[in-house]
C-alpha cells in the first residue's frame, strides 16, 4: 500500500474526527490559559569550585554537576528550611516541581530557577535555594577530605603517645632492644601519615568552594498559552490520527472513486454530479461500455446499499441522450415531406423539427428514437417515391434501472455499473464482487459522485429507470 494511500485513507475518512481532536484540546486549553495570570520566574548562577570543577569537565561532567545541584535544590529537607527562613506559605513538593536547573553548555555553572504565582517569593526562594545548594556542594567536595584528615591527626596523636616510652626504654643504661625496634616502626609509620596529611591538606587547598556568580533576577514574563495551545492541539492531532488508525484497521477503506476503479479493474465512466457537461459525457461512456459488452440492460449498484432516486434518474437521462435527433438533408420540400410531417403530428409526437428554408429548398428531417423508423423527406427528382418511405436504422435500446427493480428471473444479460462516493469501504466492494460473480454479469465501470453515493430508504420508492431507442 501507498503512502498517498495510506494518508487520504485516513484524512478523507476521518477528516470530521482528526478536526475535532484538533479544535476543542487547542480552544479549551487556550480558553483556560487565557484567564490566568503567567507565573514569575527568577534565575540564578552557581558555579562549582576547584575539584568539583574539574570532575565536571566535558558533557558527561557538566550532566553529573546539573544532576547534582538539582538533587540538592530539590531535596525536601533544604526546601523545609528555607520556606522556614523565609516565612513563605508554599508546600516543599510543590517547590519542588517549580525548580529547574539546567547546565551552560560544557562549563561549571549551571542555571537554577524557581517559578512561583508572586515574583518577590520567586527571587527569595531562589536566592535562598542557591546559597543553600553552594554550602552543600562546598562541603561536599570537602568532607571527605577534612574526615581522612580527622583520621590520620587521631592516628599521628596516638603514636606520638606511644613514641616517648619506646624512646626512653631504648635509650636507658640497658637498651632493651625490642623497644627500639618498635621505636623505628612507629617512626616510620608517623613519617608516612605526616606525608599524607601534607598531601590531603594540598587537595583542600585545591579544593576551593562552590560559589554563587548571579544573585536572583526577575525573567521576563512570557504568556504561555498559545504555545501549550499548539501543543494541546498537537497532542489532540495524534490522539485523533491513531483513533484513526484503529478505525480503519477495524473497517478499511478505499479513498478516492479511481482507487476504486483500479481495484475492481474497470475504467472510471465519469462524473454523476459535476454539471450537465460532465453528465453527457457519463452518458456516452456507459453506452459505449455497454455495446463493448453487449448488453441491453444496465443497472446501477452502490457500494454498498440502494442509490437516491435522482441519481438513479439523472445517470439514466444522461445514457438515453436526446428524444429526437435532427438529420440535415437536401430534400425539396414536397408533397412526401409535408405528409411525414403531418403524420408525426398526427401521431402526437408533437410538432416537426422541419422548417421552411428560402424558397423552400433545404429542410431537417426528424429521427426519432421512441419509433421504430423514421422517415427522411429527400428531393423527388434525386430519389424514387419507394426510397422516400425507407427506414432509417436506429440504435438498440438501453435500460438504465437501479439494481432494486431490476427481475432476477429474467434472462436478459445485464451490465454493472457501480456508483461510488469519496471514500468506500472495503466490505461495500466485495458485496459488489459477490454480485458479479453470483450473477455472472459484466462489470462495465464506476461512475463517481462528489458526496455519498448510498442513502438509507425506510421504503423503497418506484422504478426511476427510463429506456429509449436512439
Amino acid at each position: 500500500m501507498e503512502l498517498d494511500e495510506v494518508a487520504a485513507r485516513v484524512v478523507r475518512s476521518y477528516w470530521v474526527l482528526l478536526t475535532a481532536m484538533t479544535v476543542l484540546p487547542l480552544t479549551l486549553v487556550a480558553l483556560w490559559m487565557s484567564g490566568r495570570e503567567p507565573a514569575a520566574v527568577a534565575h540564578a548562577r552557581l558555579q562549582a569550585g576547584g575539584a568539583a570543577a574539574d570532575a565536571a569537565a566535558g558533557e558527561a561532567g557538566a550532566s553529573v554537576l546539573v544532576s547534582q545541584v538539582k538533587a540538592f535544590a530539590t531535596s525536601e529537607s533544604l526546601l523545609t528550611e528555607v520556606l522556614r527562613e523565609q516565612r513563605v506559605d508554599r508546600s516543599a513538593r510543590k517547590v519542588a516541581k517549580a525548580v529547574e536547573v539546567t547546565g551552560l553548555g560544557t562549563s561549571n555553572v549551571v542555571e537554577l530557577s524557581v517559578k512561583d504565582r508572586d515574583p518577590g517569593v520567586a527571587q527569595r526562594l531562589t536566592d535562598a535555594i542557591a546559597i543553600k545548594v553552594v554550602r552543600q556542594l562546598t562541603h561536599s567536595g570537602q568532607d571527605a577530605i577534612r574526615a581522612q584528615l580527622d583520621e590520620i591527626d587521631e592516628r599521628i596523636g596516638k603514636l606520638e603517645d606511644k613514641l616517648g616510652p619506646l624512646a626512653r626504654r631504648a635509650g636507658g643504661p640497658a637498651p632493651d632492644i625490642a623497644a627500639a625496634n618498635e621505636r623505628e616502626r612507629v617512626q616510620s609509620e608517623l613519617s608516612g601519615l605526616r606525608s599524607n596529611r601534607s598531601d590531603l591538606l594540598t587537595q583542600l587547598t585545591a579544593a576551593g568552594s562552590a560559589s554563587v556568580v548571579q544573585h536572583a533576577v526577575p525573567a521576563p514574563r512570557t504568556d504561555p498559552t498559545v504555545m501549550m495551545a499548539a501543543i494541546a492541539g498537537l497532542a489532540g492531532l495524534v490522539g485523533g490520527v491513531l483513533i484513526a488508525v484503529v478505525a480503519e484497521m477495524v473497517r478499511p477503506t478505499i479513498p478516492g472513486q479511481r482507487r476504486v476503479a483500479r481495484r475492481l479493474g474497470v475504467p472510471l465512466l465519469g462524473w454523476a454530479d459535476r454539471g450537465p457537461a460532465q453528465l453527457a459525457d457519463l452518458g456516452r461512456r456507459v453506452r459505449l461500455a455497454a455495446k463493448k459488452e453487449d448488453v441491453g440492460r444496465v443497472t446501477l449498484v452502490g457500494a454498498p446499499g440502494p442509490l437516491p432516486p435522482s441519481l438513479v434518474s439523472a445517470v439514466a437521462s444522461a445514457v438515453y441522450g436526446d428524444e429526437t435527433r435532427p438529420v440535415r438533408t437536401a430534400s425539396a420540400y414536397g408533397t412526401a415531406h409535408r405528409g411525414a410531417s403531418e403524420n408525426a403530428e398526427d401521431a402526437g409526437d408533437g410538432p416537426s423539427l422541419n422548417s421552411d428554408g428560402p424558397g423552400g429548398r433545404s429542410g431537417t428531417s426528424v429521427v426519432r428514437s421512441g419509433g421504430g423508423t423514421a422517415l427522411m423527406a429527400t428531393k423527388p427528382g434525386e430519389v424514387s417515391p419507394s426510397e422516400t418511405t425507407q427506414p432509417v436504422a436506429v440504435r438498440r435500446a438501453c435500460h438504465v434501472h437501479a439494481f432494486e427493480d431490476i427481475d432476477p428471473g429474467a434472462d436478459d444479460t445485464v451490465g454493472v455499473v457501480v456508483v461510488v462516493g469519496r471514500v468506500t469501504t472495503v466490505a461495500g466492494l466485495e458485496t459488489v464482487r459477490d454480485l458479479v460473480a453470483a450473477s455472472g454479469w459484466p462489470l462495465l465501470g464506476v461512475v463517481a459522485t462528489s458526496r455519498k453515493a448510498t442513502t438509507r430508504m425506510t421504503a423503497r420508492r418506484p422504478a426511476q429507470g427510463r429506456e429509449t431507442e436512439e
